[in-house]
């Protein structure tokens, strides 16, 4: 009977052990999740997706957006037999479509389009003299973005592009590329760019000559991430333009201030209403309009 009793605490003793050798496995069994989490961009990240490659390969980002723009320049025009100060009031209304995917480590290619609703009317002392008004499908552009230098301590990403312009009807086809800097200082992304075009001469179907053009483009600007789903965004940019018109040497500088809201709406998808102001003169020119990114 005492051999029995002795048998009984040595098998309870063994069950004590193995359920204690088990346990812990077990739990780690149950705490290891099954799969890998998607993972998901923060608002500013996406609010950056035209300056850094955020995409690895095979994922596909579309953006849509719809914009309208004003205009408002100073012209002279003829009114009762008189050279009188009128107004050009330019008004488009642009839906604009760009497809981003990537296509190695670091690399992506874009291509983008849009179209235009375009009205003219010239006005003086609230008297119409003559409006015009045309649709127009903007040229296609496609390009390649790479990451030459991840950022480090004391050092930016460094993006680089190269694009091209394939216009539509008499406009001249336009290559160039551009180099743009990153840097995050949490909670706020400092970014800057510059931008090289050269437009290609062009014999138009009316005998007129374009000659080449050169253009360079910088901006500068920031991203400060709210919380995960909202970020505000300012970037300030100018144009110079050169080129020769009838022989004649011209110049344009134009610059513009654009104020953007980058929030979440649902998963990998995002709303990001803008405005934007001219600030070179002498007339006076807004686009507003809301950008929808979507990563498929």
């Amino acid at each position: 009977m005492r051999a029995l009793r002795i048998r009984s605490h040595a098998w309870w003793c063994l069950c004590a052990v193995a359920w204690l050798l088990c346990a812990p496995a077990e739990s780690a069994a149950q705490d290891k999740p099954i799969g890998e989490a998607p993972e998901e961009r923060d608002a500013d990240e996406i609010f950056l997706r035209g300056q850094r490659v955020l995409l690895g390969p095979g994922d596909f980002v579309l953006d849509f957006g719809q914009f309208y723009s004003r205009s408002d320049d100073l012209r002279l025009a003829a009114v009762d037999n008189a050279v009188s100060l009128a107004t050009l009031e330019r008004t488009m209304l642009t839906s604009v479509l760009v497809g981003r995917v990537g296509i190695g480590r670091e690399t992506e290619v874009f291509v983008a389009t849009s179209f235009t609703r375009q009205t003219d009317r010239l006005v003086a002392d609230a008297t119409e003299l003559a409006s015009d008004s045309r649709n127009a499908r903007g040229g296609g552009g496609v390009g390649i973005r790479h990451t030459f230098l991840r950022e480090g301590s004391g050092r930016p990403d460094i993006i680089g592009t190269f694009d091209a312009q394939i216009p539509t009807e008499d406009n001249p086809y336009a290559v160039g590329g551009g180099l743009v800097f990153v840097k995050s200082v949490d909670p706020v992304v400092l970014f800057s760019g510059v931008n090289y075009h050269r437009t290609l001469a062009l014999d138009r179907s009316d005998g007129t000559r374009l000659e080449p053009a050169n253009s360079l483009d910088i901006s500068i600007g920031y991203a400060l991430g709210l919380n995960d789903s909202l970020a505000i965004s300012t970037v300030a940019s100018g144009a110079f333009i050169r080129a020769t018109v009838d022989g004649a040497a011209r110049r344009a500088d134009v610059f513009s201030l654009r104020l953007a809201l980058t929030s979440a709406l649902a998963r990998r998808l995002f709303i990001e209403p803008s405005v934007s102001f001219g600030l070179s003169g002498p007339g006076q020119s807004f686009t507003m309009g809301v950008t929808i990114p979507y990563a498929f």
